[in-house]
């Protein structure tokens, strides 16, 4: 029992954790999802200062070749003496304040005049290989960008050849633009700190910088590598990334080509460190993380209290326990599962039935689908069926040993009277969730598909249509509500596989399959009838494609799917003899194709076969196979008080194992149909092949496709439904070996 309490905390608290697995995977999401709106931010935000100053750039060299061309036409500055030409562009400075340091040229390559930059005034640049460039042009040349100093800005130089009234060069006229636009644009942008924006060539020279750096001026050959490294890579002249500044500091950084003199490369680049830039989102969340933690650490702590405030709740007495499970009260406890002997035998398993009920109670109330309800029913017919069968034959035991006068002989009488009544609900929900063996009939599929479509139809959303053809003559020897339930299911899938909405395909024809089309249809050769459900939704890539009718497998949320959809319908066409096969493409959709063998015209029932009865004595050697061990130690008990020698098995292998041992000296195979394993009629037909005339006794709570034939039909086979009395035991043992049974003595 302790280990079942601990089983038990530690499934709720997983069930907790499991339950948290979207909130913390939606968190993750939201936490992604802020960073990316963040650098998009951030990244919208360069772009639009990159435009500014990229724009404010252009209009400053414009404005530029403007006045480069209008002094350039001045006498006093095109042909004047030094002097003239000296005062002229003192004059003119006053009505140019974005223009620095402007020098006029003779042709023998000297300064001849400066304006305010007298002490250039006889400086030799002729071997300057912009002045012959500038010379031997007719326009405006732009010269390389010159780095910002202490006492001016940057400056774009522009450079105009001086021409004679016979167009002869007589020298040049070169003016400096200066980039004031700069300091002011990083201002209006309002960058936050650590943001770092300069302007570079492509020979590493640092022109500018925010905020001043001592390198301005100085050639890096790290920009020039870096440079190199985005041509050769193909950067785009603008574009943000995340990468290791020249400082060894990792930031992100967008930059932008700025006009330039042909031949070279300037670019005016920002950069920021992430963590500026994922402040606001990283608090977000450091908050989230924070609440989802809190929660869960909550949700754990109720769990485990919860856990622990379920398991105390027990109930006084078997027969009290008894009458209220009879009434539908699946909450009773006998409280008495420590009591030795047979009244604790009959405690233990009736606190297991009772409990498993009340499981599978609660699942079925929570269930929205139909498959949830027939693995509810299915379960419950299995186990409450075993459970059942130790409670009668042990009640039956009890009252055999105590005298009819003994106080708790009419207490155990309600007993198996009570328990024998709860069998019931196993056939109620087993009738309702249609987990009953198949009731097939020969008919035409037409009516049972158009029908279902119809319903389908009225079941659908607005934004879903069914399209339902069929074109059959066929019959199929079927169970109409199956073959409905399994269509339904892949309809349901269909529509979940289109949130958006779509058309689901129904098809129904008649197919012949010849033996070249068998290995492309996965059918063998014949006549069949073949119905097909299409979707245009997502589709399914191989790796769940091979793995769609494992019980319980499901690609959906928690609480969507309970993975049992496709597994039904697998199991329904299975037991019709026929096959299905899935074809999906991911992105396209997918198509499931059911083939449904053709009936024969007439069907010819087997006739029954009877034996001459005779006694059944009391000699013959009996091998049990059975997994339960309350329903073991009944059979052996009832068998060996009828003077059978017996052998018991746990499993279908060592059943068979122990059978082959026995040999013919075998009298009869009692064993349970469903067993982990090897089933009980595979066990049966083994050891037939070597004695064809082995009595069977086939023993089952539940069988979900009916009885097999092969045993079923056999004169040497009993079939014994769960539960069932010692007696019921004894003529089943009796009528598989054609003999009459020996009475089992109870005060029934």
């Amino acid at each position: 029992m302790r280990f079942s309490l601990s089983s038990l905390r530690a499934r709720l608290l997983l069930l907790v954790v499991a339950a948290y697995i979207p909130a913390a995977v939606f968190t993750v999401w939201t936490i992604q999802r802020d960073r990316t709106e963040a650098l998009d931010a951030v990244g919208q935000r360069f772009r639009l200062l990159l435009e500014e100053a990229n724009s404010d750039n252009d209009l400053a060299i414009a404005t530029g070749r403007r006045i480069v061309a209008t002094w350039a036409e001045i006498p006093e500055i095109a042909s004047g003496t030094p002097e003239q030409c000296e005062a002229a562009l003192v004059r003119l400075l006053q009505f140019a304040p974005s223009v620095a340091s402007p020098t006029r040229i003779n042709a023998q390559g000297y300064i001849d005049c400066g304006g305010t930059s007298r002490s250039m005034v006889g400086v030799f640049v002729g071997n300057n290989p912009l002045f012959a460039k500038t010379v031997a042009s007719d326009t405006i040349v732009l010269g390389p960008y010159l780095p910002s100093t202490a006492t001016r800005p940057a400056l774009v130089p522009l450079n105009l050849p001086l021409q004679d009234a016979t167009g002869r060069a007589t020298g040049a006229l070169s003016v400096g633009i200066r980039l004031d636009w700069l300091d002011r644009v990083a201002r209006q942008a309002g960058l936050p700190g650590g943001t770092l924006v300069s302007i570079a060539d492509s020979t590493g020279l640092l022109i500018a910088h925010l905020p001043q750096s001592p390198n301005i001026g100085k050639v890096r050959p790290g920009i020039s590598a870096r440079f190199e490294e985005d041509r050769r890579n193909g950067v785009a002249r603008e574009g943000i990334a995340t990468r290791s500044t020249l400082d060894g500091v990792v930031r992100l950084i967008t930059h932008r080509q700025l006009q330039s003199a042909p031949g070279t490369f300037v670019r005016l680049g920002v950069a920021m460190p992430p963590d500026v830039a994922y402040a606001a989102p990283n608090a977000r969340a450091r908050a989230r993380v924070a609440l989802l933690l809190g929660t869960a650490l909550g949700a754990l702590l109720l769990a485990w209290i919860g856990a622990n405030v379920l398991v105390l709740h027990d109930v006084d007495a078997i027969l009290s326990a008894t009458r209220r499970l009879g009434t539908g009260d699946l909450s009773a406890r006998t409280g008495l599962g420590d009591r030795f002997g047979e009244i604790g035998q009959l405690a233990t398993s009736f606190d297991t039935m009772a409990a498993q009920l009340e499981t599978r109670q609660e699942r079925m109330r929570h269930a929205e689908r139909l498959e949830s309800l027939g693995r509810l029913a299915g379960g419950v017919a299995h186990d409450f069926n075993n459970l059942l069968t130790a409670i009668v034959g042990s009640a039956d035991f009890a009252i055999d040993t105590l005298p009819p006068d003994h106080p708790a002989h009419h207490d155990l009488l309600s007993i198996k009277s009570s328990a024998s009544r709860s069998s019931t609900l196993t056939k109620q929900l087993l009738d309702f969730s249609r987990r009953s063996p198949l009731v097939t009939t020969s008919q035409r599929l037409d009516f049972v598909v158009q029908q279902a479509g119809a319903l389908l139809g009225r079941l659908m959303s607005a934004t879903m249509s069914i399209d339902v053809q069929t074109n059959s003559q066929r019959l199929v020897r079927v169970d109409a509500g199956r073959l409905e339930q399994a269509l339904m299911n892949l309809a349901v899938n269909a529509r979940d596989a289109m949130p958006n909405g779509g058309t689901i395909g129904i098809a129904l024809d008649d197919h012949d399959v010849t033996p070249l089309m068998s290995a492309e249809a996965h059918v063998p050769a014949g006549p069949w009838v073949r119905l097909r459900v299409t979707d245009g939704g997502s589709g399914m890539p191989p790796a769940v494609l091979r793995r769609i009718f494992e019980p319980f497998f499901t690609t959906k949320s928690v609480g969507e799917g309970t993975g049992l959809g496709l597994s039904m319908v697998y199991g329904t066409v299975q037991h019709h003899e026929g096959h299905i096969h899935v074809d999906s493409i991911v992105g396209r959709g997918t198509c499931v194709t059911i083939w449904l063998p053709q009936a024969p015209e007439a069907t010819v029932e087997a006739p029954s076969q009877t034996s001459s009865a005779t006694p059944l004595g009391a000699v013959g050697r009996v091998l049990i196979a059975e997994d339960q061990p309350q329903v073991q130690l009944l059979l052996q008990r009832v068998l060996t008080k009828a003077g059978f020698a017996v052998e018991v098995a746990s499993t279908g292998s060592e059943a068979l194992a122990r059978g082959v041992a026995i040999g013919p000296s075998l009298s009869v195979l009692i064993t349970d149909y469903d067993m982990p394993g090897l089933r009980g009629d595979a066990v049966a037909l083994a050891l037939r092949e070597r004695n064809p005339r082995l009595p069977v006794v086939l023993m089952s709570g539940f069988t979900s496709d009916g009885w097999p034939a092969a045993l079923a039909e056999s004169p040497h086979t009993a079939i014994v439904e769960k539960p069932f009395t010692a007696q019921r035991l004894l003529d089943a043992i009796a009528s598989a070996r054609g003999a009459l049974s020996v009475e089992f003595q109870t005060h029934e």
